[in-house]
């Protein structure tokens, strides 16, 4: 099913998320900070799920046959694009806006900023189906991109949690937070946009 007529919910709950987790982290609450933080992430991936299942579903093969791997990936590429630029405005709100402090906040948040804006960059090119990337090559190389971010944030994860420093009693812990939801909704993206890609060049080859 389409994205857009789900943005309006998915942005009124994203904003609420950021809100409350800014809120929760001013105030030092740590567990509402990593619920709000959690609900970000299951938001988008329930969003994909729901826009990309029926992608998958033999028997809507018809319905969804006008539909390319290259519309596919454009409607995740747009939730990644929401995660990374949800986490950056995170970084920014809690860093600058509460009391919680950490000299990498704004860092991290700026780098996070930019990822989005060079996936909108990226999201602009592929609305071309004419444009050199939206090729089937450039998309099949996409692709294989998404699989490695996946599994680097995978690895990052791992190493996240074996730290122990999700449990940091330093200014540190809601960046740790964001990077693991953060982390968590773009691995899981990252796969069903592989997942959809998948699916539609067998069935296209049939």
């Amino acid at each position: 099913m389409p994205l857009r007529p789900s943005l309006p919910w998915l942005l009124t709950t994203l904003a609420a998320a950021l809100v409350a987790m800014t809120l929760a982290a001013g105030a030092i609450r740590k567990a509402e900070s990593a619920l709000a933080a959690a609900v970000f992430a299951i938001v988008l991936v329930v969003a994909a799920v729901r826009t990309n299942s029926p992608l998958w579903r033999r028997s809507s093969e018809t319905a969804v046959a006008d539909v390319t791997p290259r519309h596919a990936l454009r409607q995740t590429a747009q939730l990644i694009m929401l995660a990374y630029l949800w986490c950056a405005l995170a970084f920014y709100a809690i860093y600058i806006g509460t009391h919680v402090r950490w000299q990498h906040g704004w860092e991290y948040g700026s780098a996070l900023m930019l990822i989005a804006l060079a996936h909108v960059f990226y999201l602009w090119r592929i609305a071309d189906p004419n444009d050199s990337f939206a090729t089937p090559s450039a998309i099949a190389r996409a692709v294989r991109l998404a699989f490695l971010q996946a599994v680097a944030i995978a690895c990052g994860l791992i190493w996240l949690i074996g730290s122990g420093k999700l449990s940091s009693l330093k200014g540190d812990w809601a960046a740790n937070q964001l990077f693991l939801a953060g982390g968590f909704a773009i691995m899981c993206l990252s796969m069903i946009m592989i997942k959809s890609y998948t699916v539609l060049t067998e069935r296209r080859t049939r």
